[in-house]
């Protein structure tokens, strides 16, 4: 008795979960590379990081909850953007005051 094996095409929810994933995996990388080369000057690269991993977990959240929990995820992820932008603002404001 021989087994063959039965490759499915992917389903297109897959796909974009899998391209979901890859955009992530990409952001984490990029927020690494930051880290080690700009530890002091990439703060403001690290919050537009932020803002599009953030986008891109309510992404991700489209395709794997419903409808509820769905929207609760994009309450925290603008509650979250809000907090970046007062962040960014307020770094703004330091550097006004220590560099006049």
């Amino acid at each position: 008795m021989t087994a063959d094996i039965v490759e499915f095409p992917m389903r297109r929810h897959e796909d974009r979960l899998v391209l979901a994933v890859i955009r992530l995996e990409e952001i984490v990388r990029e927020v690494e590379r930051i880290a080690v080369a700009q530890p002091a000057d990439g703060l403001h690269c690290l919050l537009a990081v932020m803002e599009r991993l953030g986008d891109g977990l309510v992404d991700s959240s489209s395709l794997l909850l419903d409808d509820d929990a769905n929207g609760r995820i994009q309450s925290a992820f603008t509650s979250l953007s809000i907090k970046i932008a007062e962040t960014r603002e307020a770094l703004v404001e330091l550097g006004k005051r220590t560099h006049p």
